[in-house]
């Protein structure tokens, strides 16, 4: 699949946004389809492997719609329990708490678009892509750090869903202060790489108040609807525009609201 093929894909599904447990359950996965065998065998492997790279292995059971598997290694990295993160009874409790506030929306955004894109291939093909993510986390000393999160198909039901997802993270090398968050699609077959953000640094800078402004701009706020709202003064909101209208690059809000759509930001 070519990389326009696959950046028009996840543009279109910018308005049909689901949430990933709602993504996850319209797989119809049935414990009849799957094989808890073959996840024993991978978790010996991912365990030794996890040990070896000194990187964070995880893994989703989309099935179960929770963590099944967290390495020891999460300690060595970032002082996490991994034990408690395969434990939660639900999905992304433990770490998504500390993922930071700015960049968790987004990043919950970009994983739905791009696991569609991925459900949407024939089953051969979902082992192929690898989709590689950079935010920020926050470690038990309470500082944030910039992981590099790597996430793809590890097993497929018997009739080809995509069952388990395998994730690996590392601490980014580039620690410098940039919010935000990064994505690449990396084809494993051939190494071609495609950003599903069409304007890679447009959104990085963006405070958690300035999109929170986008958001009611895109639902029509003037600026005072805007200020009675968020309990703030016009003349606050205003520079928040004017500030979103200079990181953007765009000269209306207009432009700043499909930019917004475009990114994952808005939906």
């Amino acid at each position: 699949m070519s990389k326009i093929t696959i950046y028009s894909y996840i543009c279109r599904m910018v308005s049909k946004e689901l949430t990933r447990e709602q993504l996850w359950a319209k797989q119809h996965l049935s414990i009849s389809d799957i094989d808890y065998t073959i996840w024993e065998r991978d978790k010996n492997m991912l365990s030794q492997m996890s040990k070896l790279s000194r990187s964070c292995a995880f893994v989703v059971d989309v099935y179960k719609c929770r963590y099944t598997f967290a390495s020891s290694t999460f300690v060595d990295l970032l002082g996490y329990d991994g034990h408690k993160i395969t434990t939660i009874e639900r999905q992304g409790d433990y770490l998504e708490s500390r993922i930071h506030p700015d960049d968790l929306s987004l990043l919950k955004a970009l994983q739905v678009k791009l696991g569609r894109f991925i459900y949407s291939l024939p089953a051969e093909q979902r082992n192929c892509y690898c989709n590689i993510y950079s935010f920020r986390v926050r470690n038990t000393k309470r500082r944030y750090v910039r992981v590099v999160s790597k996430h793809q198909v590890l097993e497929q039901s018997h009739s080809g869903k995509a069952w388990l997802i395998m994730g690996n993270m590392d601490i980014a090398p580039n620690q410098e202060e940039v919010g935000g968050v990064d994505c690449t699609v990396l084809n494993l077959k051939n190494g071609e790489l495609f950003s599903p953000l069409p304007l890679s640094a447009s959104h990085r800078d963006l405070t958690q108040r300035e999109i929170e402004i986008l958001r009611y701009i895109q639902k029509g706020f003037l600026s005072k609807e805007i200020a009675y709202n968020l309990n703030i003064s016009i003349h606050t909101v205003n520079i928040h525009r004017q500030n979103l209208l200079r990181k953007l690059s765009v000269s209306n809000s207009i432009e700043a609201v499909n930019i917004g759509l475009r990114s994952g930001l808005l939906r």
